[in-house]
């Protein structure tokens, strides 16, 4: 983790939750006026009557959304700055919607919020931040009655399978054996998962099933040599449960700053797993994470990324760019070198963007140029400012 942490600029953050998740509302919801409050949200191109009709469809969808229908995943959330941002935009969703700020903050830690990373010292940043800014609107919040779904990827190496004959009491034979066979399919994947991170494609498995499962966990009052421990598994696999859910749900958007890192320089099995399972994007993990994300994010929804600016134009990457031509970009803002102040040159140089999973179909995206600018706040101001705006399908 630590070779790949990057903290990303606040003025990115902001364009990149205002234009997915903000977007998300707005476009359902074009009556209310929370984009007045947005310094960084762009407003749509100007698009073809045909596009516009294919637009008022997908609109549709967003009307019906209510505020806790919305989920949003940081699947690389380090220490949980994009989430913390999109906390609040979620509670001016609420309050547009008619909510109180106390049942909001309580309602978005249940039902808005994920959050992964691989590195357990990030996650408890992150699980802070977010229990914080929650506190912020709601001063009891912190009672431990309220879930947060922020988690450390764990790995299920340790997990001491013979004890699964201990659980299930009760159900009957056909609900049990399907619950541990799923869940010995979910301690599969998840074998070494602290390498691969969220990269990692879980199956959609009966979630409350597997649950029931664990909670029904019978010794028969005998403790036994074998039966040792068997309470420190159930909690194992509580918590395996609740990253496995998180890693195979589909959400609305899906927003991050991967890690950077070219995936020859990383372990033999995280480089033979990418080669298999992202052959287009297998180059950099960056990339790999351009293609997880589509994955992780429903048709119609939003995908915000800031990312190195290579795939655009290295043939490397040339299938990875088909796949995301046939998709729309809503915008971009192409950043290039020093976007972030605390790396000096040309080291890191970066795109920030926002694609809709619904297929292309000659949509008019918005495409800032910030690459002439040496600074961080420079290339701000250039983008608050408009100049060097593009329009193109």
């Amino acid at each position: 983790p630590a070779v790949t942490q990057l903290f990303t600029p606040d003025w990115i953050v902001r364009y990149m939750v205002e234009n997915s998740l903000g977007r998300l509302w707005v476009e359902g919801h074009p009556e209310c006026d929370l984009k007045e409050n947005w310094k960084y949200y762009l407003e749509e191109a100007q698009q073809e009557p045909e596009v516009q009709v294919k637009l008022s469809e997908i609109r549709k969808e967003y009307a019906a959304l209510n505020p806790e229908d919305i989920k949003l995943i940081d699947p690389c959330m380090g220490s949980g700055h994009i989430l913390v941002y999109a906390f609040d935009v979620l509670m001016q969703i609420y309050e547009s919607a008619g909510y109180s700020q106390r049942d909001a903050a309580k309602s978005i830690l249940e039902n808005n919020i994920y959050g992964l990373d691989i590195d357990d010292r990030a996650y408890q940043l992150a699980y802070f931040a977010v229990m914080m800014k929650a506190r912020q609107y709601n001063r009891r919040i912190l009672n431990g009655e309220n879930s947060c779904h922020v988690y450390a990827i764990q790995e299920s190496n340790s997990i001491n399978r013979a004890h699964l004959k201990y659980f299930g009491a009760g159900m009957d034979d056909i609900e049990k054996n399907a619950a541990k066979m799923q869940l010995e399919g979910l301690l599969d994947t998840l074998t070494d998962a602290k390498e691969y991170g969220s990269i990692l494609n879980v199956e959609s498995y009966n979630w409350d099933l597997l649950r029931r499962f664990v909670a029904a966990e019978d010794t028969d009052g005998q403790i036994s040599m074998d039966s040792v421990g068997v309470e420190d598994t159930a909690e194992q696999l509580n918590r395996l449960i609740d990253i496995g859910e998180t890693m195979a749900r589909k959400y609305w958007v899906t927003c991050t700053n991967p890690p950077y890192a070219g995936t020859s320089n990383l372990s033999a099995n995280v480089n033979n797993f990418v080669k298999k399972n992202y052959p287009d994007s297998k180059a950099d993990l960056f990339a790999v994470f351009i293609e997880r994300c589509r994955q992780m994010t429903v048709n119609n929804g939003f995908q915000a990324m800031i990312t190195q600016h290579s795939w655009m134009f290295l043939s490397v990457f040339e299938n990875l760019r088909r796949k995301l031509l046939s998709v729309s970009t809503v915008n971009m803002v192409h950043l290039g070198a020093h976007a972030f102040e605390e790396i000096g040159g040309e080291v890191v140089q970066t795109t920030s963007f926002i694609l809709r999973g619904y297929k292309n179909f000659d949509y008019v995206g918005v495409y800032c140029r910030l690459v002439e600018p040496v600074s961080q706040y420079a290339k701000e101001e250039m983008f608050q400012s408009g100049e060097n705006r593009f329009f193109s399908s």
